[in-house]
């Protein structure tokens, strides 16, 4: 994510790798995300995968500023796969939760 994409959008997605964690770019779009001032979903991807740790992305992710619920903060974090499927009808639950938020308080 660049930061014109961050301040264009109403709410961020920003997909994790369960295998890999926060990375250098993870970083970049959390800061735009923040400078911005919009909503944040993460998906935590490749949950599906033997040596996927979600819990570990969530730790990384609270140590980066990173609100997440899992912790008492306001960024829900959804378990997802994009080769099974796992987690897709909550991440859409959940983005179309903050979405209307997002609309409800224009």
């Amino acid at each position: 994510m660049r930061e014109r994409g961050a301040n264009m959008t109403d709410v961020v997605i920003l997909v994790v790798a369960a295998d890999d964690s926060v990375m250098p770019q993870t970083i970049e779009a959390i800061k735009h995300s923040k400078a911005a001032g919009v909503p944040v979903i993460v998906a935590i991807n490749k949950c599906d995968k033997e040596d996927a740790n979600p819990e570990k992305v969530i730790a990384d992710l609270s140590q980066q500023g990173v609100d997440v619920e899992d912790y008492g903060g306001d960024v829900p974090t959804v378990k997802v796969s994009g080769k099974t499927g796992l987690g897709m009808q909550d991440l859409e639950e959940t983005i179309l939760r903050r979405v209307l938020e997002v609309l409800l308080h224009f």
